[in-house]
Formats: structure tokens, C-alpha cells, sequence
């Protein structure tokens, strides 16, 4: 899954969750203030009161219309729904298993209508069959008593009574409205009561805040996204050397004042990569005038004194001047041999499209002709490298193999070149004098050699002793 529907998903759960949270919290603090009998009086007495105006017209006829009232109350006590004079939906719903029967009273305190009327006999005083407490809720209402709390009594032993009056339009008191109901046990019960009337509102609500947020979390996601898409984006360039790639973020938050420091970071990184090339572009003129100066130019220099010898011994010693011309050219092809070699390394492009084996093996044929030095290319687990290791690989054997032909002495050189799983190994040996490292100063081509392979995050290696030959290990991470 993307990043993007990763932030959408959490974004839509954690709406969706925050809604759900405030509706428990909300159904809690429901059943925490139904569960006080005061605070259930206030709530369900009102409603009563509301619809119990519904019986009026039924009442105040005269005789009063009872059949017309039970239905009414068989209904309420089956369904356990009160609703208002409008017909509107129902404001309070008593769950038939908690309303267990209801009355209608008359003035006189007889009871008019019972349901079920096993609940108390009808045309019968109603102090006869009521509790006590419940009497005087009864005659609080036919008296007109308002105040909700005074309309309601309940304990364990007799349930729980609540009244309300029924008034005619003139506010006359008609007959009083009597509920008998037994109150849930446990919050899971409480629960379950309020749950069924607000479910289909709680569920219209999740699903709008679901929505919402599923809208709201795509687009900021989407935002989101393409900013990292194009720190990507730019780090992938970085990656391949291209340091003229930037990040184009206006933002003032962390994601925009990332970019600004990686594009700070890659300047500063294209400007140390420039100064290392024209360090290693200094570094390499100096080298290649001291080689042409310790080398070429003493040759050069040594055959124009032989030219030099054979015209003064031209005249009278021909033989001398011929072995003096010779020596002279043996010194030129010499320097020609060096400067060919000089000529040869600062040519690297020989790489291009053929591969650091192929290349190898034709210079290790040249040089093996032009020093005399039998020469052997060892491969192993060959796989294709990046042109740039290629190229730091090749630089190193062919200061290797300079190196090899002006101060070893040698034979032989083994060149052998190791591919594992994590790196590209180049082993250039040789059987010729050795050295001790100890006690030699390392010149400028073995410090290049170390700065190529370092530059590619590998190492090198050096061991030499005098009469054992000499070694260069070059391993470079692939």
C-alpha cells in the first residue's frame, strides 16, 4: 500500500474513531444521568406530560370516552413509545420490558383504565392497589403539581411510579397519566435502552465523518506525497552525480526546510566534487611533469650527449661515433616507450562500451611487448561494474604496472581481478626486488592509487618486502 491511502486510511480511523469516541462518551454520561431517579423524573415526566394531552378531547366528554383511551395506553405499554402531540417521531422510547403497565386515574382517585389490567382493578380506589408513595405521586398530579421530581418515586421493592396530569384546553385537570416502570440492572442494560434510538443517527454520522475524512485525508496525502515525490526524485539524481538537481518547496514546515538543507548540501557537495577534480587535474599534471622530468627529459637529455660524443668522434673514430649514435637510440626508444605509457593512461576512454576486462587484457599485451615482462590476467565471478570503478580499477593497475616495469625488476606479473557479493577486488603481484614499506617514502602514484579507491568507498592494500616481490590489493564495494 502507498504512502498516499496509508494517510488517507489513518486519516479516515482516526475520524471515524474520534466520532465513535464522543458517541460512547455521550452514551455513558446518558446512562450515568438516566440512572439518577431525579434525573430520569426530569427527562421522561416532561414527555409524559406532552403526550398524555393526546387523552383530553377523549375525557372531556361526558361521559368520558374510556374505550377510546385503551387502545391508547395498550399501545404505549406494548410498543413503549411516547411521542408528541404533532405525530412527530417518537421523543423517548421505554423499552416494553421496563414499562411494565400503565393507568389513568380519574378525580376522584378511581382508576379509570389498567394495562394490563391485571395491574390493578379497574373502577377500584387506586390507595387501594398502589403503594403508598406512588398514591402520593397520583395525587400530587390530580392536584396540578408541575415540578418533574415531585412526579416520580421508585425503590427496589415497589418499582418505580412516575404521573403526569391530563389537561383539557382550559387547564382543567382531566385525570393523571400513571407509567410503572422497573429500571435497568447492569450498564449493559442501560446500554442496550439508549442504544436502539440513537443508532440510526450515530451510524448516519460515522459514515459522514468516514467520508469526510476519507476526502480530507486523500488531497493532504496527495500534497504530502508529491512534496517526498520530489525529495526523491532528486535524490535518485544526486545519487547518479548530478548535482544541478534542486527541490522546489516553498513551505516554512519540516518537509520545506528539509529540501532547502538538502539542496544547500548538494551545492556545497558539487563544489567539493569540482575542487577534487581540479585538485586531482593539478595533481595529475604535477605527476605527469615529474615523470616526463625524471624520466623522458633525462633520456632526452642523456641521448643528445651521445649525439653530442659521436659528432666529435665522427671524423676520427667512426666506431665510437657509431656505438655512441646507438647507445642514443636505444635511449630514445626509451622515452618513446614512456611517453607511450604516459600517453596511454590519459586515455581512459578505451573503457567506453568494451568492458574493464577486455581492456585489461589489451594492455597488459602491450605492456607485456614493449617491458619484456611476461604478464597473466586471472578473472573470477566476472559481472558487469559501473563505468567509474571501472575506470578507478584501470587507472590503478596501469600505475601498478608503471610501476611494476620502472622499479621492480621483475619477471612476471600476475593481474587478477575477484568479484563477490559485495565487492570487485584487483590484485596486481609481482616476483621482482620488493621494497620496505617502512622505510620507503610512498610517491604521488600510490597516494593516487589510494585517493581513486577511496573516492569509491574501498581500501588498498601494499605489501612488499625486499627480495619477496611486491603486492597492491585494490577492493572497491559494488
Amino acid at each position: 500500500m502507498s504512502l498516499r491511502w496509508k494517510l488517507t486510511l489513518s486519516y479516515t480511523l482516526v475520524t471515524a474513531g474520534a466520532i465513535l469516541l464522543v458517541e460512547l462518551v455521550v452514551l455513558l454520561a446518558a446512562v450515568y444521568l438516566l440512572a439518577s431517579p431525579r434525573t430520569l423524573a426530569r427527562v421522561v415526566v416532561p414527555v409524559l406530560s406532552d403526550a398524555a394531552t393526546e387523552l383530553a378531547p377523549a375525557l372531556a366528554q361526558q361521559p368520558p370516552d374510556l374505550e377510546a383511551v385503551r387502545p391508547w395506553l395498550a399501545d404505549l405499554v406494548r410498543t413503549g413509545r411516547l411521542a408528541s402531540q404533532d405525530a412527530a417521531p417518537a421523543r423517548l422510547n421505554l423499552d416494553p420490558l421496563y414499562l411494565r403497565g400503565a393507568l389513568l386515574v380519574g378525580p376522584d382517585g378511581r382508576i379509570w383504565v389498567a394495562e394490563p389490567r391485571d395491574l390493578c382493578p379497574e373502577d377500584r380506589p387506586a390507595a387501594e392497589c398502589l403503594p403508598p408513595a406512588a398514591w402520593d405521586v397520583v395525587q400530587r398530579a390530580l392536584h396540578g403539581e408541575q415540578r418533574s421530581e415531585r412526579l416520580y418515586t421508585g425503590d427496589p421493592t415497589h418499582g418505580n411510579w412516575m404521573a403526569a396530569p391530563v389537561r383539557d384546553e382550559r387547564g382543567r385537570i382531566l385525570a393523571a397519566l400513571v407509567l410503572y416502570v422497573t429500571l435497568p440492572h447492569g450498564l449493559g442494560e442501560w446500554l442496550r435502552l439508549l442504544a436502539e434510538p440513537l443508532l440510526p443517527s450515530a451510524l448516519a454520522v460515522l459514515a459522514f465523518a468516514a467520508v469526510i475524512g476519507t476526502v480530507f485525508g486523500y488531497f493532504t496525502a496527495r500534497g504530502l506525497t508529491r512534496r517526498l515525490t520530489a525529495l526523491a526524485q532528486a535524490a535518485d539524481a544526486w545519487s547518479r552525480g548530478d548535482f544541478r538537481a534542486s527541490v522546489h518547496d516553498p513551505a516554512r514546515d519540516e518537509l520545506g526546510q528539509l529540501a532547502r538543507r538538502l539542496n544547500r548540501m548538494a551545492e556545497q557537495l558539487h563544489n567539493l566534487l569540482q575542487a577534487r577534480q581540479e585538485l586531482a587535474a593539478l595533481e595529475e599534471r604535477n605527476r605527469l611533469a615529474r615523470e616526463l622530468h625524471d624520466a623522458v627529459k633525462q633520456q632526452i637529455f642523456a641521448a643528445g650527449m651521445q649525439i653530442a660524443a659521436a659528432r666529435q668522434h665522427l671524423a676520427q673514430q667512426p666506431r665510437q661515433a657509431q656505438a655512441a649514435l646507438e647507445q642514443a637510440e636505444g635511449l630514445i626508444q626509451q622515452a618513446q616507450q614512456e611517453l607511450t605509457a604516459l600517453i596511454r593512461e590519459l586515455r581512459p576512454a578505451a573503457l567506453e562500451g568494451r568492458g574493464l576486462v577486455p581492456a585489461l587484457r589489451e594492455y597488459l599485451a602491450q605492456w607485456e611487448a614493449q617491458t619484456g615482462i611476461a604478464a597473466d590476467l586471472q578473472v573470477q565471478g566476472q559481472r558487469p561494474l559501473p563505468l567509474e570503478v571501472e575506470q578507478a580499477l584501470f587507472r590503478v593497475a596501469q600505475e601498478a604496472l608503471s610501476n611494476v616495469a620502472r622499479h621492480s625488476g621483475a619477471r612476471q606479473v600476475v593481474v587478477r581481478l575477484t568479484w563477490t557479493p559485495a565487492a570487485v577486488t584487483l590484485e596486481v603481484r609481482d616476483d621482482g626486488q620488493g621494497f620496505d614499506p617502512t622505510r620507503t617514502r610512498q610517491g604521488l602514484g600510490l597516494h593516487s592509487m589510494a585517493e581513486r579507491v577511496q573516492a569509491l568507498g574501498g581500501t588498498l592494500q601494499v605489501d612488499s618486502a625486499p627480495g619477496a616481490g611486491t603486492r597492491v590489493v585494490a577492493s572497491v564495494p559494488v
